[in-house]
């Protein structure tokens, strides 16, 4: 049973699904595929965009505004937002037993979810992409079932670039390091070149000539004093996935399709 089908039986079985966001980039960590599921089920959906500290509060009630429906910004790793996310899981549940799907991509912090919700370490937690395996029962209370699925895994595994911006591939497991390091820096650079200028101190428009200045920086030199791209991608990379980089989120499309209508007010 592959990765989507799997994920398809879990929201089958449950009463409400929590959709895991990564804060800065809530629409590429978004799955619209299974959102159209959830509402084919006719489930109660509900956005938990984590990683919030890492962006504004004027960022994100822009994002909320965006997405509409039921939207809950926790940040998992400063255990905030879990009351307001009980508060939501609750006002569905009314006095019910219900059973709870948490998805999204690999380590968005599906078991830090479960873990803030619990009170307690619940489920093993890593910083390692895609440590959860197979299906998890957790109770969270006395009428709140909590089921940990494995990470969605809906894109193209070329995209390096894409994996590495939504902490799904951890630098070590990239085939193409340097060319992956390059391609998000470019990125970054294109859209928000003050933030990496303000925390590497390099003014390099280009991806390339950026990393070789990071590695000069950080010493990172090869045979002749030049510059290891390499190892600069892993420190640019590892920097990012960990959250050492503040800068904006980028912004849901106002023309993408809106939280399915089960998942609204």
């Amino acid at each position: 049973m592959g990765y989507r089908d799997m994920v398809k039986g879990i929201i089958s079985d449950c009463d409400i699904v929590l959709e895991k966001l990564d804060a800065r980039f809530p629409e590429k960590s978004r799955n619209l595929d299974m959102e159209q599921y959830i509402e084919k089920e006719k489930k109660e959906l509900i956005i938990v965009i984590n990683k919030s500290d890492l962006i504004s509060k004027r960022n994100a009630e822009r994002i909320k505004n965006i997405l509409g429906g039921r939207t809950v910004f926790v940040s998992a790793t400063k255990r905030k937002g879990v009351a307001r996310l009980r508060i939501g899981i609750g006002k569905i549940a009314a006095d019910r037993q219900v059973k709870i799907a948490v998805i999204g991509y690999p380590n968005t912090g599906k078991s830090s979810i479960i873990n803030m919700l619990k009170g307690s370490r619940a489920a093993r937690t890593s910083s390692t992409a895609g440590f959860t395996r197979g299906k998890q029962y957790v109770r969270v209370s006395g009428r709140m079932l909590l089921i940990d699925s494995p990470g969605v895994i809906p894109f193209n595994e070329n995209d390096e670039m894409l994996m590495s911006l939504l902490n799904a591939k951890n630098p070590q497991h990239l085939k193409d390091l340097e060319g992956t390091g390059v391609e998000m820096a470019e990125y970054l650079l294109r859209t928000q070149p003050e933030t990496l200028q303000k925390h590497y101190g390099i003014e390099k428009r280009d991806g390339e000539e950026f990393l070789e200045e990071l590695a000069r920086k950080r010493n990172k030199l090869l045979k002749g004093a030049r510059p290891d791209i390499n190892a600069a991608a892993r420190i640019f990379i590892d920097d990012f996935q960990q959250g050492k980089i503040a800068f904006s989120p980028e912004m849901p499309s106002q023309k993408k399709d809106k939280i399915p209508k089960n998942g609204q007010n």
